[in-house]
């Protein structure tokens, strides 16, 4: 970044610092008279409880100034004062995988070691911090592993390893039994599962975000590589033709998936939802995973996958009334830029696989951030300078990035 560049950032900062001390001002001035202090509830302990988890997700979200301090602002609510949001949030539904998992694989050994979420535990995960913002928390509608799980009923019903539309998910181990392992629910089936729990409508006081299709490149890059071990077999002269073959049916699964989740944003938009928003994919071939040498061969083929799904969500959601954030643009600009969002590494996981491995007891031995804590960290405030807790998934760091994103995105649209 040029010294014009640091020089521009001064007074944004500056203006997300003085927003965040004036709401604190705001909160305080109307939570009394200022003389004698109010009669002490459970209630009213709850209520500083979200007010302060607010400001502290406010002024995180706020510090860089300018369109991110004006959507934080947007989202106060001062009932004191008879101001509110013009059309209040009262959920915020999530579907999707585990970019958007709010725990609920945080069960068991899982839990025991500090993990739960795929991000460096315990730092929030872009839909929490969206739901405290909009006050409208964001809890697992789901939780368990191994096979076996329990409906908690909160809104949260993106979990890890879930596909679009198919079993098994990345992570779900299937047996006859079912998946032994995560459970890698689809999203087809998460908003089975809410609309079986709620009278078979949305509402127009939800906000509803879907974020999915990661999962079903890496299946599909799975199928991939085995077809093309097979076509090796093969006698040297047909060992091409097999190879795209392979390559052109995996294409056609990912675009398949996409479609799906086109059609899925149009059953909630028929279920009663008004305010749908959807993030495309990022550039999976810019991670860590991407650009590992393992994945080499097939980068170029992650590339197009990515492409050819956001390209389907891109047309397929034109003109339904669902909004479509260009996750994907954000993403390659924090890549481009790293120093302007504060990150100081984009290519390295923030995660130490050999920690995570010895205090899972080999339960884990590739490094996932589901197991991820404080005590696994590769060095202490990586959670805060790293862009990756794994191979894919973002870090406290890079889900505040992806928050601030997704609220400068809504507040854009008027959907707040």
């Amino acid at each position: 970044m040029t010294t014009t560049d640091r020089d521009g950032m001064r007074p944004r900062r500056l203006a997300g610092v003085a927003l965040v001390v004036l709401l604190s001002a705001l909160l305080i001035s109307g939570c009394g008279d200022g003389g004698a202090p109010a009669a002490s509830s459970e209630p009213q302990s709850q209520a500083a409880a979200q007010d302060t988890e607010w400001l502290e997700a406010a002024a995180q979200v706020a510090a860089p100034g300018g369109e991110a301090a004006l959507a934080v602002e947007a989202t106060r609510e001062m009932p004191a004062a008879g101001i509110g949001i013009a059309r209040r949030t009262r959920e915020v539904l999530v579907f999707g995988d585990s970019l958007s998992d709010v725990g609920t694989y945080k069960v068991g050994t899982i839990a025991q070691v500090g993990g739960g979420k795929f991000t460096t535990n315990p730092g929030p995960v872009w839909a929490e911090t969206i739901g405290v913002l909009l006050r409208a928390r964001v809890t697992p509608f789901r939780q368990g592993f191994g096979g076996t799980s329990q409906v908690l009923g909160g809104t949260g019903f993106a979990m890890g390893g879930a596909r679009v539309s198919q079993q098994p998910g990345i992570g779900c181990n299937l047996e006859a039994t079912g998946c032994t392992a995560a459970l890698t629910i689809p999203v087809v089936q998460q908003i089975s599962d809410y609309l079986a729990a709620n009278g078979d409508r949305f509402n127009r006081d939800q906000l509803v975000f879907l974020l999915a299709g990661a999962n079903d490149i890496f299946f599909e890059l799975g199928v991939f590589q085995a077809k093309v071990t097979a076509c090796f077999s093969l006698p040297q002269s047909e060992i091409p033709s097999c190879v795209d073959q392979a390559q052109n049916e995996a294409l056609a699964a990912v675009q398949q998936a996409a479609f799906e989740l086109v059609g899925q944003v149009q059953r909630i938009l028929g279920k009663g939802g008004t305010r749908v928003v959807v993030l495309n994919l990022p550039e999976i071939s810019e991670t860590p995973f991407g650009n590992s040498p393992g994945a080499a061969p097939v980068r170029p083929l992650i590339a197009g996958m990515v492409q050819l799904f956001n390209g389907v969500l891109d047309a397929g959601l034109n003109g339904t009334g669902a909004t479509l954030l260009d996750f994907h643009a954000e993403f390659q600009r924090v890549i481009q830029n790293p120093h302007a969002f504060l990150v100081r590494e984009i290519n390295v996981p923030a995660c130490d696989a050999a920690k995570i491995e010895a205090i899972t007891n080999g339960l884990e031995k590739g490094g996932s951030s589901l197991f991820c804590s404080r005590q696994t960290l590769l060095q202490n405030g990586a959670a805060l300078t790293y862009l990756f807790a794994d191979g894919v998934h973002p870090t406290t760091l890079g889900h505040l990035i992806v928050a601030r994103f997704v609220l400068i995105g809504i507040w854009k649209q008027g959907l707040l």
